[in-house]
């Protein structure tokens, strides 16, 4: 992602925000796993895991997994018996690697190129709804999370697992640290793109909280269940309910 795009995406249209994003994702689909789990240690596993059993996932579950990337979370899903599952990301590369690795999973998985301002989903089609750690590049919420309660069934269930600010003084100042000098480095050496892992903690830095994201999916309908903090606020999971 040259530096000039980076700047461009404070002052771009949601469109063209859009289109600089997706093809950053497209860029380092090849060494996005990789880099997460190694990035991570690990962790973000456990995180994703958690998300998946606080939602209830389960059989006869049908559920849309927005901003899927390579299908960390579906494939999470698809082991809890899903019945169904509608991957949704804009990268047509990170969709194909989330193929592959569903391919041989059950559970009835399609794999959708598109934004979550507009899911070409059905009314009420879906149990539940996620999305992990891509919140931030959607780049008109209200209209994501207005999409997201619209294909929902009543009484469904909807989670945000995402980086959120913290309140702990000493762990920010380490995970920042972490985040504005190890990731970009190890990141743009394995990826060979270090402007796109520059991106992740600017990105983190300039989010609103987990309390601002609840307000706003409450405007549209949506009913706050709980919230989750992992690893000292690194973290936050939000559950809502239609």
């Amino acid at each position: 992602m040259p530096r000039e795009e980076l700047v461009k995406t404070h002052a771009a249209t949601p469109g063209e925000k859009r289109a600089i994003v997706r093809g950053m994702f497209d860029r380092i689909a090849p060494t996005y796993d990789l880099l997460n789990h190694l990035l991570s240690l690990g962790i973000d596993r456990r995180w994703r895991k958690k998300t998946i059993d606080l939602m209830g996932v389960g059989e006869g579950a049908v559920i849309l997994d927005l901003a899927c990337g390579t299908g960390d979370l579906s494939e999470e899903a698809a082991r809890r018996d899903a019945t169904a599952i509608f991957a949704v990301d804009p990268s047509h590369k990170m969709l194909l690697r989330a193929r592959a690795k569903m391919q041989y999973r059950l559970t009835r998985t399609y794999f959708v190129e598109s934004y979550g301002e507009e899911l070409p989903l059905a009314n009420t089609l879906c149990t539940h709804a996620m999305i992990a750690f891509g919140i931030r590049n959607v780049q008109e919420r209200t209209r994501a999370f207005a999409e997201i309660y619209r294909i929902l069934k009543p009484g469904g269930v909807f989670a945000v697992l995402e980086f959120t600010p913290m309140d702990r003084k000493l762990v920010s100042l380490i995970f920042n640290l972490y985040f504005q000098k190890v990731l970009p480095t190890v990141g743009g050496i394995i990826s060979r793109d270090r402007q796109a892992y520059e991106y992740l903690p600017e990105s983190v830095a300039r989010f609103v909280t987990s309390r601002d994201l609840t307000r706003e999916a409450e405007a549209v309908g949506f009913k706050h269940r709980q919230s989750k903090v992992f690893f000292f606020g690194v973290a936050t999971c939000i559950l809502l309910e239609k």
